[in-house]
């Protein structure tokens, strides 16, 4: 097993890829935490990586962008991220620590650091993993899926970029930010909103309609597709032709290198398939 575990060490460790993102101002502080770098971007906020002094360790906080302090439905989605992880206690799960508001007005979360590579960051230096890779990849998301959907949670945005494998080979599932509390009156979206990343939508968010704990389970099997063939079969030129592709294109196991066992074939298949009722009813 020490070769195993050596080589998602050695994947951890790979240079950045390309989504580099882009820099804001650093703050002197945040909440009680320092600033060191900003680490990433989202549609609502700004991730750092922050210096607890108080307990001697690097945090990450997402700071709510100054410019939607005033929409109350987006500070309630942002709140609601929080309250949703504080829920779910998985260690393939990044932990949250603190949720504030500053004295101007904007939101902040603090989280658990991991430290390691996005599964984009792997697959754009190794498209196509070795197969015992990939069933320990996707094993640990499903450990981590399972979980969020037994707390009622549709994540809704499951790609590559928002999964992390740490340096000791742990998987974390990351971005909860347009997760969705499956609970009766519970929903924040409004009807026929489109949510999520065009590349790893399910059909029935391509149009707008309802998601369910089976929009998760195609999202995650585009992934395991990607793995296994090399690159993602829906991704087109653009949004239109990719949404069309993911609406209509049908995977075939001829598609599938032929030494793709039957069983991984034919799991990717009833995960992809186009009517939600045909696929695993969850994790």
């Amino acid at each position: 097993m020490p070769v195993r575990k050596n080589y998602i060490s050695g994947m951890a460790t790979m240079d950045e890829a390309n989504d580099t993102p882009r820099k804001r101002a650093k703050p002197e502080k945040i909440g009680g935490y320092i600033p060191e770098k900003q680490i990433g971007k989202g549609a609502m906020g700004d991730i750092w990586l922050c210096e607890d002094p108080s307990l001697c360790r690097h945090v990450v906080v997402k700071q709510m962008q100054a410019s939607l302090r005033g929409y109350e439905d987006l500070m309630k989605r942002f709140q609601r991220e929080s309250v949703l992880l504080a829920a779910l206690h998985h260690p393939n799960i990044a932990h949250p620590y603190a949720l504030w508001q500053e004295r101007n007005g904007r939101l902040a979360l603090a989280m658990e650091f991991v430290e390691g590579k996005t599964f984009r960051e792997i697959l754009d230096a190794d498209k196509q993993p070795p197969l015992w890779a990939v069933l320990y990849l996707l094993h640990e998301i499903l450990q981590a899926l399972e979980c969020v959907h037994r707390h009622n949670i549709i994540h809704r945005d499951l790609k590559p970029s928002n999964m992390m494998v740490e340096k000791n080979g742990r998987v974390r599932l990351l971005d909860f930010g347009i997760a969705r509390d499956a609970n009766p009156g519970q929903d924040m979206t409004m009807p026929g909103s489109v949510l999520g990343t065009a590349a790893y939508m399910s059909p029935e968010q391509v149009v707008g309609k309802p998601v369910t704990f089976r929009s998760d389970l195609f999202s995650l099997g585009i992934i395991a597709c990607e793995m296994v063939i090399g690159r993602n079969p829906f991704r087109g030129e653009n949004i239109e032709i990719t949404s069309q592709c993911i609406l209509n294109m049908k995977i075939k196991s001829s598609h599938f290198p032929v030494s793709t066992p039957s069983a991984l074939r034919k799991w990717i298949l009833r995960a992809l398939a186009k009517k939600p009722q045909r696929r695993f009813n969850s994790t």
